[in-house]
């Protein structure tokens, strides 16, 4: 576990979750291109902001220690949803979309969506030879 936050911190990223006891590390989000997300130069996409965020789990058996990756290239998802919420709503109870319904009481942060688009596999194998060369004596 050790060798695999090393190898984490060492490629520029920082631990945001560390679970010894699941062995999985989860790194902070990193603010990415939103190309990232469709594989399309940036000015063909007009998605909003996009962000990278690795996993490493690892995984002991019988003295063995596998280490398995995975890179999600995430978008934020358009607020476009929220603007025809009422539209959907099962009702038209006006007191159904009250301040607090609305998400006044909360961060933006928490009210923001993120959709995993991608894995970015080349990241992966990256961390991944990171984590070999952190083992090897």
């Amino acid at each position: 576990m050790d060798a695999a936050e090393r190898a984490l911190i060492e490629l520029g990223y920082q631990i945001a979750r560390r679970d010894p006891a699941e062995g999985v590390l989860t790194t902070q989000p990193i603010e990415a291109p939103s190309d990232l997300a469709t594989n399309r130069p940036t000015n063909w996409s007009s998605r909003g902001k996009a962000r990278r965020i690795a996993e490493v789990r690892v995984h002991s058996d019988g003295g063995e220690t596998r280490y398995y990756c995975r890179v999600m290239i995430q978008e934020q998802a358009a607020q476009g949803h929220r603007m025809f919420a009422a539209d959907r709503a099962p009702t038209d109870t006006p007191g159904d979309y009250t301040a607090i319904n609305r998400d006044a009481a909360t961060t933006s942060e928490q009210n923001t969506v993120w959709r995993t688009m991608r894995r970015d596999k080349s990241a992966e194998r990256r961390i991944l030879d990171a984590i070999g060369a952190e083992r090897t004596p």
